[in-house]
């Protein structure tokens, strides 16, 4: 999408939120329940008119588009998997839709990336969404934003690229060393941004740099964290550096649902106006699957899709008095479990909160290719202290074996993986892939 069209976009969505997001996040249940009523019959009598998929699919499963409850019609539909969308992709689109429409893809970290399209109206809801979050962060237009994501150089080009019409800076999160963040901070200090957003990774990086170095933003009002699962140590590390809140956004390339953290911070409120979420119970005790319809997206409708993420909890309510009903965390991928040789499941996010307690550590990624065996890279802000290292190296294995019964090796030169969007994964689950 050219920079024009997409500020047409978003100042489409600024309306959006002004004339209904602003308020509609306190609306009563009947409200909401009659909203989205209204959005998904409208959803499935396009999805039987135009999707090659459904057209095949209500048939078989006595869907009727024109139902008088949509609700009801919805769930005769089995859930939706990744893997049939890529399988049957062109099924999915609406032809000639494509074409005119915003091409997303997932990250593709297990080697499989999926394209979605979403349609220009879908886009606008995707912008007020993320709007009103910022607004609970006292966000104002034109307030200037650092960026530590989506930005990947090219060879020649500067490691911080400008935004002048948004009043952003973007950085290259492929360069996080100590001294490419010393020159990240000068810039910081010098413009004087009103708010942080990026990958937590990359959030975390810079915080601890801050603590380190003794370098601080005055002014500063909030960060924005987004695509990845928010580090145990994130949201206090960010306090200690800058003495600002985080707000943690979830959503998916496959525009299937969203979530907001609120200034409340106890959880992570669904965005109604966006999804139809459905929360259905998983293997794991107290987590539940998210399986989601988008209620605008004509290009590519998915309708109850496995978003492969799982919710913490049920549906609760906020202290902020907001209605939108809110969950308490969101676990990550289903798939980010360590499986032992017997073919039991661990969850990793014990081992994140081992790992934020392990002092001098810049950066670990564990994987996974083989049932009972654990990879662990990790590197150190003392890159030359071998010995360091090497005791260190030796804590982790024993420490990891003795607590997980996996054999665990931890490489003497890490080798990192990094998305093409410059994400570094915390886990990666390559078993069954």
């Amino acid at each position: 999408m050219n920079p024009l069209s997409d500020a047409l976009l978003t100042l489409r969505g600024i309306r959006a939120y002004q004339n209904f997001l602003r308020t509609s996040d306190r609306a009563s249940a009947e409200e909401i329940r009659r909203k989205q009523s209204e959005w998904l019959g409208a959803l499935l009598r396009h999805a039987h008119a135009n999707v090659p998929w459904y057209s095949a699919r209500f048939r078989a499963h006595g869907v009727r588009a024109d139902g008088s409850d949509p609700f009801a019609e919805l769930a005769k539909l089995p859930v939706l998997t990744k893997a049939e969308v890529r399988e049957n992709h062109a099924d999915f689109c609406v032809p000639g839709v494509a074409a005119k429409s915003m091409k997303l893809a997932t990250s593709g970290t297990t080697g499989e990336p999926l394209v979605a399209y979403t349609s220009p109206d879908q886009w606008v809801i995707e912008q007020a969404t993320v709007w009103r979050q910022w607004k609970w962060a006292d966000y104002n237009f034109r307030d200037r934003i650092a960026i530590f994501r989506s930005y990947a150089p090219k060879p020649g080009e500067p490691s911080i690229r400008m935004d002048r019409l948004r009043n952003w800076a973007y950085f290259s999160v492929f360069k996080m060393d100590d001294a490419s963040i010393a020159e990240y901070a000068k810039f910081l200090q010098r413009w004087k941004p009103r708010f942080l957003r990026g990958y937590p990774s990359s959030l975390l990086l810079v915080a601890q740099h801050a603590l380190r170095h003794g370098w601080r933003l005055p002014g500063l009002k909030a960060a924005f964290a987004a695509s990845e699962a928010v580090p145990p140590e994130l949201r206090e590390t960010l306090r200690a550096a800058f003495g600002i809140e985080l707000f943690d956004h979830y959503g998916q390339a496959e525009i299937t649902c969203m979530f907001h953290d609120c200034e409340k911070h106890e959880g992570m409120h669904v965005d109604w106006e966006y999804g139809f979420v459905e929360l259905l119970p998983s293997s794991e005790p107290g987590l539940h699957r998210i399986i989601a319809t988008n209620l605008h997206n004509t290009a590519m409708p998915l309708l109850r899709y496995d978003t492969g993420d799982l919710a913490v909890g049920g549906w609760e309510k906020c202290s902020c008095g907001r209605t939108a009903p809110l969950i308490r965390a969101i676990r990550g991928r289903k798939d980010d479990f360590l499986i032992a040789k017997d073919g039991s499941r661990m969850a990793t996010v014990n081992l994140y909160t081992y790992f934020s307690k392990l002092g001098d550590l810049q950066r670990f990624q564990l994987s996974q290719s083989q049932a009972g065996e654990l990879v662990v890279n990790f590197a150190l802000w003392s890159a030359d202290d071998l010995a360091k290292r090497s005791a260190l190296s030796d804590k982790i294995r024993r420490e990891l074996e003795e607590t997980t019964g996996l054999s665990v090796r931890v490489p003497e030169q890490p080798e990192f993986v990094q998305t093409r969007e410059g994400k570094f994964p915390a886990f990666i689950q390559r078993i069954g892939r």
